[in-house]
């Protein structure tokens, strides 16, 4: 059986937990990682050598939140599951976390890197955190960024750490702050040189030894008096506020869960507390807002990164390129970002570039961007579309490229931090996804449906993904193929018989792939 949490008792009692998880680049919350931490905490409850505990991790981060193949699972058992078996299985950690925060022999954390979701739900748990002085570690909730909203306390530990305004800018927009901010904000006691950060946490343990959990003290404003009763209005409003456009706060019903849980719990215990936020949780595991958006913009987005990456070790080493247009011109942004060395070549013809690779070859393309959807015309041979920046990144959509190109521009896209997504057609379909009405999900699955009926569609998960990603489908969709494929019923008798005929043939992908 896999250690997930190592221990190291100390022989003044300090027991340090580490935590570890064999195989990955870093630790997440996962059932294993629960019953370890189930198991830690019944070993420091039952041993009377131990007096205190310190957590922290092994890896460069501490952890990074939830697993989210986990919670997909999650989001489809809510196809099968009553409210009540997904309130024992979804709160598991929740209700850990309130164990441990109320423990007679205190948790320091000692945050040496990333902490996020889950990962920053421990540390608030703990009775108090110290964080390592690197200015590049993020500490925050973002769920809300994938339709969901922090449910293992977050939503009421941290408006009692930070205040009720900082803590719903975080939960609402999903970002985080550096440990400076942090301890500024209260919501760690101090930032620490990394070399010295498990010895101090040690000593803060040891000074907390003998000491009982008081909410008082652990919390700067844990009576939350600045906030306002609860009612739809004020919720809407409070969301609004903190730049939540009413239209979102319709289609994203994480919004509203994150501010429910915070005002609803905001006069209650935090066990009480927590189990007000677990029932706005499950909201959102029986709607497929955010099945469709941890499946897509998570799981699928990193199978797409592996599988669309270019061959290891090729790089491009130098763009030639005519004269860039003004309405390309986020090529030029783009291009002098990625430090790429690019030289003005007049022979070239507008908009045009040539890549130099690593092994010597050279391939042309003609660099386009979204907002020549609207003209309609593509040009010959190899060119690539290149979309804005969005939440989830950007796309670099490679068209009519032979393997070669591809390859190259794979690696171009990698060096531009884009997803390189290579589509199956001689046109361009983020282009022609573009045209559809980008906020209405039927237009969009409609015409997907359209395109797949004359053109290859290659795999339907990742047009979904770099569909989202572009910013041309709505994301609580999931993408055009996850929408149709989950409003298939109601869709159907608006099919015209190509779109019956494309339907018919790519279903049985999305059966195999949506069990």
């Amino acid at each position: 059986m896999e250690t997930l949490i190592q221990t190291a008792l100390d022989a003044d009692g300090v027991l340090l937990a580490t935590i570890d998880m064999p195989g990955r680049t870093m630790n997440v919350f996962s059932a294993g990682l629960m019953d370890a931490l189930d198991a830690l905490m019944n070993h420091v409850d039952s041993d009377p050598t131990v007096r205190s505990v310190v957590l922290t991790s092994g890896k460069p981060s501490f952890l990074a939140g939830a697993d989210l193949a986990m919670v997909r699972g999650y989001c489809d058992a809510g196809e099968t599951m009553n409210a009540e078996q997904m309130f024992a299985m979804c709160g598991r950690l929740g209700r850990q976390l309130v164990r441990l925060e109320a423990s007679a022999k205190p948790w320091v954390a000692a945050v040496n890197g990333l902490a996020l979701g889950g990962g920053l739900e421990l540390a608030m748990a703990c009775r108090t955190r110290l964080v390592a002085d690197d200015p590049k570690i993020q500490l925050g909730l973002p769920e809300v960024r994938l339709g969901l909203l922090p449910g293992a306390g977050g939503t009421q530990r941290l408006p009692r750490f930070v205040g009720f305004e900082l803590g719903m800018d975080m939960l609402l927009s999903g970002r985080p702050i550096d440990p400076a901010v942090a301890v500024q904000a209260g919501l760690f006691e101090r930032v620490v040189p990394a070399a010295q950060l498990v010895a101090e946490a040690k000593a803060s343990a040891r000074k907390l030894e003998g000491t009982s959990h008081d909410p008082a003290k652990k919390f700067g404003h844990l009576a939350l008096a600045d906030v306002p009763a609860h009612s739809a209005e004020v919720a809407r409003a409070i969301a609004l506020k903190h730049g939540v456009s009413p239209t979102d706060f319709e289609l994203y019903p994480a919004y509203s869960a994150i501010v429910d849980s915070v005002l609803l719990g905001a006069r209650q215990a935090l066990a009480e507390g927590t189990d007000t936020e677990m029932r706005q949780f499950l909201r959102l595991m029986f709607s497929p807002v955010a099945g469709n958006m941890v499946r897509t913009l998570f799981l699928e987005r990193q199978r797409a990164d592996r599988e669309l990456a270019p061959p290891q070790g090729l790089r491009i080493e130098k763009v030639s390129a005519g004269p860039i247009s003004p309405a390309r011109s986020a090529w030029t942004t783009s291009l002098g970002k990625a430090k790429l060395a690019v030289d003005e070549d007049i022979t070239l013809p507008a908009d045009t570039s040539e890549l130099l690779d690593n092994r010597g070859a050279r391939h042309r393309l003609a660099a386009r961007v979204l907002a020549d959807a609207a003209g309609g015309h593509e040009p010959e041979g190899a060119f690539a579309v290149l979309t804005p920046n969005g939440p989830f990144g950007n796309v670099l959509e490679i068209v009519g490229a032979d393997d070669a190109c591809a390859a190259a521009l794979a690696a171009l896209g990698q060096r531009l931090r884009a997803l390189p997504y290579r589509t199956q057609a001689r046109t361009s379909m983020l282009l022609a996804q573009a045209s559809a009405d980008r906020d209405d999900a039927d237009a969009q699955a409609l015409a997907a449906l359209s395109r797949a009926a004359t053109t290859p569609t290659g795999d339907t998960d990742f047009y979904d993904v770099a569909a989202c990603v572009a910013g041309v489908t709505p994301l609580w969709s999931g993408g055009p193929f996850t929408h149709s494929w989950r409003e298939h019923a109601r869709l159907a008798p608006r099919f015209d018989a190509a779109q019956s005929a494309a339907w018919t043939r790519i279903e049985p992908v999305l059966r195999k792939a949506r069990p």
